[in-house]
């Protein structure tokens, strides 16, 4: 893991030298944390499922009682527990379908980027319906499909077994919360634009070429064009770094078929 910027989906921020679309996607996740932290109350115990990189959970354990982090990557549980594990953040691995802990435990749970990756969506969702109290607030992100893909096309990524419209989220969650809000988190004119731009050109071989190659030629491929457009170790050229930030990406509560993740919010 160490040495690599991106493993499968995850991001190392501090190993960050990828192109621009990559940047933004970065700072859409962790606009998601910054939204998370400003809804939880401050002295909550709260579980993240599928933690990745880890560099969401310890912006929590910064503002909140205590954050465990789970992920069912052993590797990756290792290398965050290393870099951010202390007493109040805390990392450990699970199987991806059984939440190891008792029912009514959490104030909060957040999964983000999460819920399109599991085969069974509703035993997932359940399972943190339960361990959940009373009242506690589940937050969820996950990519908007209205944009991604074309009526009846299968994802593109070949990590994800499907992605959600609005409402089809919406009913999933209802299942088993009682109240669901299912909102959007887009990007101002000019972000939106390049995300626009690069579904537009996501062509069939395009998805073909996501889905089939293995991912060790993917990342030989990657490294290969960053060294020739200059992005790789000592790049030149990263005033992107700079020009954006979380403050380009908001959360929308009309028109959520606009925005380029859905944002959940619900409450037991």
């Amino acid at each position: 893991m160490r040495g690599s910027p991106v493993i499968g989906e995850r991001i190392i921020p501090e190993e960050f030298k990828v192109a621009r679309q990559q940047y933004l996607l970065y700072l859409r996740h962790v606009f998601a944390y910054d939204f998370a932290i400003k809804m939880i109350p401050r002295e909550s115990t709260v579980l993240e499922v599928g933690c990745g990189g880890g560099y969401g959970t310890y912006l929590l354990s910064q503002k909140v009682g205590k954050v465990i982090g789970l992920d069912i990557d052993k590797s990756a549980i290792a290398y965050v527990t290393e870099k951010y594990g202390s007493e109040n953040c805390v990392f450990s691995t699970y199987d991806g379908t059984k939440i190891p802990y008792a029912e009514e435990t959490f104030n909060a749970v957040l999964s983000f980027q999460v819920i399109e990756h599991v085969e069974d969506d509703l035993n997932y969702v359940a399972r943190i319906f339960s361990v959940l109290k009373p009242g506690g607030i589940f937050l969820l992100t996950t990519p908007n499909k209205t944009y991604r893909l074309k009526p009846g096309q299968k994802p593109w990524n070949r990590y994800h077994k499907r992605e959600y419209y609005p409402d089809e989220l919406a009913e999933l969650l209802r299942h088993k919360f009682p109240d669901v809000c299912v909102w959007g988190i887009r990007g101002n004119e000019e972000v939106q634009n390049l995300e626009l731009e690069k579904m537009k050109h996501r062509s069939s071989v395009v998805s073909f070429f996501r889905r089939m190659v293995p991912e060790w030629l993917k990342l030989v491929m990657i490294k290969f064009w960053q060294r020739l457009s200059g992005l790789g170790a000592g790049g030149k050229n990263k005033e992107f770094l700079n020009k954006y930030s979380i403050k380009d990406f908001y959360v929308i509560k009309d028109n959520v078929e606009e925005s380029l993740d859905l944002l959940a919010v619900c409450r037991k």
